[in-house]
């Protein structure tokens, strides 16, 4: 999963970045965190979803950057309205992307893979895969 550099948090998360990251890129759960990425239609601005949905190794493997994170849904909703209207601010449209590249210094890049070891598959049913 890619996680951009300068990733929004809530008030209530940001000591545990480093955390939370953990625990979402090795499927450990988090209950009551809900993720914000951007959109995966490329026609809404952004997507908020409960963390706990990255146990689906659909959305786990393919799931778009994530720009932000809140301990409860109100709370990321607000603070998707926060990085749409910073950007709106910013440049008079909303094209997030291109708000959260100008974000970065020159050179650097705008998102990062946190660096996990390949996962072992799980057995279910006591059957061998």
């Amino acid at each position: 999963m890619k996680w951009y550099r300068d990733l929004y948090l809530d008030e209530r998360i940001k000591k545990s970045k480093e955390q939370l990251i953990k625990k979402a890129e090795t499927n450990a759960g988090l209950p009551g965190i809900y993720l914000i990425t951007l959109a995966a239609n490329g026609r809404d601005l952004l997507d908020v979803f409960a963390a706990d949905l990255l146990f689906f190794p659909a959305l786990h493997g393919r799931c778009p950057m994530i720009v932000g994170a809140a301990k409860g849904k109100d709370a990321a909703v607000s603070l998707a309205t926060k990085i749409a209207m910073e950007a709106y601010r910013s440049s008079g449209n909303f094209d997030i992307p291109r708000y959260l590249r100008g974000r970065m210094p020159d050179g650097q890049e705008i998102a990062w893979e946190y660096p996990t070891q390949r996962l072992k598959k799980k057995r279910r049913f006591g059957f061998r895969q």
